[in-house]
C-alpha cells in the first residue's frame, strides 16, 4: 500500500515508520456474515435455478450482496490503522466505504502509551487495545491492535529519537527575552514559586508552555538547566 495515497499530508521531512492495523479476526461476525451470504445460494441452488428467470436474477444478487459486503470487510480493515512517522502519529478510522476520519498527534506531546490484553482470545492471538495519552487532547485509545506491545516500544523509540535531536542553544539575550515574556505572562509571584520549587514545579511550567510554543520551552528548560 502507498500510505501517500491515504494520508496525503505527509511532509517532504516526514518518514513513515510503521503501519500498525486490527487484527484480523476482530471483524469475525462481518466476515462471517459476507461469507454467509455469498455461499448460501450454493444450499439452494436447485431451488432457485427451478424459480426460473426470477430464481437466477435473485441467485446473482445474492452473490453480489455477499462480495460487496466482504469487500467493504476488507476496506474497513485495510484502510483503518495507526501510522507512526518520525514527526507524528496519525490515526485512520475507515467507518464506511465512503467515510473516513483521520486523526493525528504530535511525538512531543505524548505523555504516556499503554496497552491491555484482556481475555482468553486476545491473550492467545496476541491483539489488545493501545492507549495513547498527550498534552492539550483527550486520551486516545486504538482498540484490537495487533502486537501492543512492540508498538507501544516502536513508539517510545520514536520518542526517544526525536527528543535526542539536537535543540537550539539559545543566547543569554535570547533567554533573557523569553524569560521576561513568560514571567510577564504567569505573574511575579507564581514566577518567584517557581524558582524556589524543585525540578517537578519547573517542569510543570516548561510542559504548560510546550503545548504552545515548543521553542520557548526548549529556552525555559535551558535556562533553568544553567540555574542549577
Amino acid at each position: 500500500m502507498d500510505i501517500r495515497k491515504v494520508i496525503r499530508n505527509l511532509k517532504d521531512e516526514e518518514d513513515v515508520r510503521g503501519v500498525y492495523h486490527q487484527f484480523w479476526l476482530s471483524l469475525f461476525w462481518q466476515w462471517l456474515g459476507g461469507v454467509m451470504v455469498f455461499f448460501a445460494p450454493f444450499f439452494f441452488l436447485y431451488l432457485f435455478l427451478k424459480w426460473g428467470i426470477f430464481g437466477t436474477i435473485l441467485l446473482g444478487l445474492m452473490f453480489l450482496g455477499g462480495t460487496v459486503w466482504l469487500m467493504r470487510t476488507y476496506r474497513l480493515w485495510r484502510y483503518s490503522m495507526l501510522v507512526a512517522t518520525n514527526l507524528r502519529l496519525i490515526i485512520v478510522n475507515q467507518l464506511g466505504v465512503f467515510d473516513r476520519s483521520v486523526s493525528q498527534v504530535e511525538l512531543e506531546k505524548i505523555n504516556d502509551i499503554s496497552y491491555r490484553k484482556k481475555g482468553f482470545l486476545q491473550t492467545v492471538f496476541n491483539y489488545g487495545a493501545i492507549k495513547i495519552q498527550a498534552s492539550g487532547v483527550e486520551s486516545i485509545e486504538l482498540k484490537n491492535l495487533s502486537h501492543p506491545s512492540f508498538i507501544q516500544q516502536d513508539i517510545a523509540d520514536l520518542q526517544d529519537e526525536f527528543s535526542s535531536r539536537e535543540v537550539k542553544e539559545y543566547s543569554e539575550a535570547e533567554l533573557l527575552a523569553i524569560i521576561r515574556e513568560i514571567k510577564s505572562r504567569i505573574g511575579e509571584a507564581r514566577w518567584g514559586e517557581i524558582l524556589e520549587g524543585g525540578w517537578d514545579v519547573k517542569k510543570e511550567l516548561i510542559d504548560e508552555v510546550k503545548e504552545s510554543d515548543k521553542g520557548k520551552a526548549d529556552a525555559i528548560e535551558q535556562f533553568f538547566s544553567r540555574e542549577i
